[in-house]
């Protein structure tokens, strides 16, 4: 066996190292997309010129993914359902970052993990034990903490963000189904050309021109998106999920931090208690998930 054939070896802190990163780049690009939508562009206008910057990035990878046999699939109708959600993900959380703070919203959308945890039984037939049901309601309750419905600081744009974590959570899951028979790769390629395509074919009703750091800032939307993905997809290769997991909702730190030095924002003592509450639900749920695991 040949160096390039072999497993990876396991590099636990390589792994946290590349989650840290990885949740950054991804946190500085809806940073980025922040500022694009603050400068009055479309949400549509942002993910076709993003797109236009990442297909060809992706193409070029083509012959390293297996080259045209990477293409063939028999499942065109799951490809087209999963990039339905992977349209909707971002028109919702983009659109809400036009008026919610980074941090708010972020921890918002970190609801998705339980969303998902509770998607599963019905959609994939997964058990989940009283443990787990457990902390998907404490989770549901910071997000519920975060957003504060029935109160005057309640603000109609979290429910973007609870409807970007539903359409999230149901492009995971569609993923892991389609990923018992599809690449990874066809998986990513399929839902980026689909979003970059139907933003495309919206652009005559909302485009306006773009200045020279718009095109810039659309560009480093493409680039984070690329590296933030690459940590994560290299990350979970060479380490356990049950250890880089707790190291996922840095995101919130990230977004916390980006939010205070580019807008000045300070996030409110709720979402402060929200995003800890969904943060301990999350570690406690990977928790049991190992435990699982190890029992089997």
């Amino acid at each position: 066996m040949t160096a390039l054939s072999a497993p990876p070896r396991e590099n636990k802190a390589a792994g946290i190292l590349l989650v840290l990163a990885g949740t950054g780049l991804m946190t500085a690009m809806d940073g980025v997309a922040k500022f694009l939508v603050g400068a009055d562009l479309s949400v549509f206008q942002i993910l076709a010129v993003r797109g236009w910057f990442v297909i060809p990035v992706l193409l070029l990878w083509l012959p390293r993914a297996g080259g045209r046999a990477a293409l063939k699939t028999k499942r065109l109708g799951g490809h087209l359902l999963r990039a339905c959600f992977g349209i909707l993900t971002p028109i919702f959380f983009f659109t809400g970052l036009k008026v919610l703070p980074l941090a708010d919203a972020v921890a918002i959308f970190y609801g998705a993990p339980f969303i998902m945890t509770a998607l599963s039984v019905p959609l994939l037939g997964e058990r989940v034990g009283y443990h787990r049901w457990a902390a998907v309601v404490v989770g549901f309750v910071g997000v519920l903490i975060v957003t504060q419905p029935g109160s005057g600081a309640f603000q109609p744009a979290a429910l973007l963000m609870v409807g970007a974590s539903i359409s999230y959570a149901l492009l995971m899951l569609s993923g892991r189904l389609l990923g018992r028979t599809e690449s990874v790769f066809l998986m990513i390629l399929f839902f980026n050309v689909c979003t970059a395509v139907s933003a495309t074919l919206v652009l005559p009703f909302v485009w306006k021109p773009m200045a020279y750091e718009h095109v810039a800032a659309a560009a480093a939307m493409a680039a984070l998106t690329i590296a933030g993905h690459i940590c994560l997809t290299k990350a979970f290769v060479i380490a356990p999920i049950s250890v880089l997991t707790p190291f996922k909702y840095g995101a919130l730190i990230w977004a916390a931090l980006i939010g205070f030095v580019f807008w000045g924002d300070i996030p409110g003592k709720w979402v402060l208690v929200g995003a800890a509450v969904i943060a301990g639900s999350g570690l406690y749920m990977a928790h049991r998930e190992s435990l699982v695991k190890k029992k089997k």
